[in-house]
């Protein structure tokens, strides 16, 4: 450091941050020099080992499945609603990283390492056995939960409530079929009812 420059105040959302004597010490980028760029310790201060190679892939998959947003207000109903379809949508997100794993990828992998230094150099020492993937866990924790918040909106009554409100759908729909005929004087054409029931089904989505 050049005499009569002060150094940059260390930023904890920033910089690496790891201690000396007991205080954050590293100002560079957190992940400098890793695979996991923004996220973690620097190259220099074990960034490239497994546990903390693993621990930042860890961060990185949950921010991939989190959704942020302002607070609002919302129906208890419309937000359960809206937690299924957001569940769903992680779920075939996390399904789509898992297919693109190896199979041996997703079963196997470090459950344990320790770290070192010999003179200038790191020694690492790495344990490997069968288990799951950081994504295949998400997945299976995703699809847990979008079983449970896909029983609690039918043990609410949820379900119940869309067709009741397909059902007043319907008959608005029928009611304002039934004035038109009327108005028109054709509502008591043979062929109306053919003719109504067969767009009714174009509505609905049928043939």
């Amino acid at each position: 450091m050049k005499a009569g420059h002060k150094r940059a105040p260390y930023d904890p959302e920033r910089h690496c941050g790891a201690r000396r004597k007991g205080r954050p010490h590293c100002q560079q980028v957190k992940g400098w020099g890793t695979d996991h760029l923004g996220i973690g310790n620097c190259r220099l201060h074990f960034g490239n080992t497994p546990n903390h190679r693993n621990a930042a892939k860890r961060i990185m998959a949950a921010q991939a499945v989190e959704t942020y947003g302002l607070p609002r207000e919302v129906d208890p109903s419309d937000a359960l609603l809206e937690e299924v379809w957001r569940t769903a949508g992680h779920v075939d997100y996390l399904a789509f990283q898992v297919r693109s794993h190896e199979p041996d990828e997703l079963v196997y992998g470090q459950v344990e390492s320790s770290e070192s230094k010999a003179g200038e150099s790191h020694v690492y020492a790495e344990k490997r056995q069968a288990r799951p993937s950081v994504w295949l866990e998400l997945y299976l924790r995703e699809r847990k939960h979008l079983v449970a918040v896909c029983a609690t909106a039918i043990s609410v009554g949820i379900a119940e409530r869309q067709v009741y409100l397909a059902e007043q759908q319907g008959r608005l729909i029928a009611e304002c079929i039934r004035g038109v005929l009327d108005d028109l004087g054709v509502a008591d054409a043979p062929d109306v009812g053919e003719i109504v029931r067969h767009h009714l089904t174009l509505i609905q989505g049928g043939k």
